[in-house]
């Protein structure tokens, strides 16, 4: 059993993330979780990530404020505190935070293939 205390968790740079805070919460370098890696990412009001297509898998829970999640067609999602979505490896998108107030989420992703 690995416990982490968040004050304890390493930040990281996710790649084209300008503005975001995020930190490792479980697998990778904190634990020996090996079916996931869960981090946290605050959003601060205004913050874009770019529309990009992702090589693995991804889900998002908002734990707090609210974020538009943009699909490369145009269409775009209001996630609010609790809402989450699953993002298949492969398919751009884009995540705003335009409401004003800071959002959080936690990320769930498959850990790299070595």
């Amino acid at each position: 059993m690995d416990i982490v205390r968040f004050e304890d968790t390493p930040f990281y740079n996710p790649p084209n993330h300008e503005g975001v805070i995020s930190r490792r919460l479980q697998g990778d370098v904190v634990s020996k979780a090996d079916f996931a890696w869960v981090g946290f990412s605050d959003f601060p009001p205004g913050v874009i990530v770019p529309m990009e297509a992702g090589t693995f898998s991804k889900m998002y829970v908002v734990i707090a404020g609210s974020l538009t999640i943009e699909q490369a067609d145009g269409k775009r999602y209001l996630l609010s505190e609790m809402d989450s979505i699953f993002i298949p490896a492969g398919e751009a998108r884009s995540v705003i935070n335009d409401s004003g107030a800071p959002a959080a989420i936690i990320v769930v992703t498959p850990p790299p293939v070595i």
